[in-house]
């Protein structure tokens, strides 16, 4: 019941009313209302119960809030779920980097340290980008762009997402292969054969893998257009 105000407020707003409108139908002054949104003072139940009756709600929504819907609790409980799972992939990369320092000392095998960071890190924050998302559409009413808007964004999107993977395949397939054989059979062991690729793809990798060192967060910045441009229901912006 501290939330009372918080309540009144957020039942005007999704009726439509300014301050000056509720309190002309509650027959009191505008300073009163704001008052009563902003906690200063407290409406009696009589107050309370003719603010129910103009916004239209039941005096328990203006006592505890509104009640959470079904659906919105499944797509809390997908958040959490989702959260979890972005917990576990950093600690696996955590591990995985650790992991994979050791390996390069015993085994002379950068493999397992490209494969983490070509590929579990820019899964980690393109996840994390669209977590971030979802979780502003719960709690602060974030909503995806307009169809017309989100379709030539979403493309340019998934577009460059596949011109990355495309240029970074072969040495990621060269680099599992590696670190299983090496795993097989043992330190200082070699395929005995190289992956033979253009120049300018050799460097498109090395420029991969220093846009993944030092500006990881971009890729934060795909998971949010992505959660934004998804397809679905949409407003009208």
């Amino acid at each position: 019941m501290r939330d009372i105000g918080k309540n009144i407020r957020a039942a005007r707003v999704r009726r439509g009313l300014t301050q000056e409108e509720l309190a002309e139908r509650l027959h009191v002054s505008r300073q009163t209302v704001s008052n009563y949104e902003t906690g200063r003072s407290r409406p009696d139940v009589e107050m309370l119960l003719r603010a129910a009756e103009q916004l239209g709600v039941d005096v328990q929504v203006l006592l505890y809030g509104e009640p959470l819907r079904p659906e919105r609790r499944r797509e809390i409980c997908r958040l959490l779920a989702e959260g979890t799972a972005l917990l576990v992939l950093g600690s696996g990369i955590f591990l995985l980097r650790r992991w994979a320092g050791r390996f390069l000392r015993r085994a002379f095998t950068v493999a397992p340290l490209y494969l983490t960071q070509s590929t579990a890190v820019p899964a980690f924050y393109t996840l994390l980008g669209w977590g971030v998302l979802r979780a502003c559409g719960i709690f602060l009413g974030a909503r995806p762009l307009a169809e017309r808007r989100a379709r030539p964004l979403r493309r340019a999107v998934l577009i460059f997402l596949a011109v990355w993977a495309a240029l970074a395949a072969p040495m990621v397939v060269w680099n599992i292969c590696q670190t299983v054989h090496t795993l097989l059979r043992g330190p200082g062991s070699s395929l005995g054969w190289n992956v033979n690729i253009p120049r300018w793809w050799e460097r498109a990798g090395i420029w991969q893998l220093y846009v993944i060192e030092r500006f990881p967060a971009v890729f934060a910045l795909f998971g949010a257009s992505l959660w934004s441009t998804r397809p679905g229901r949409r407003e009208n912006p």
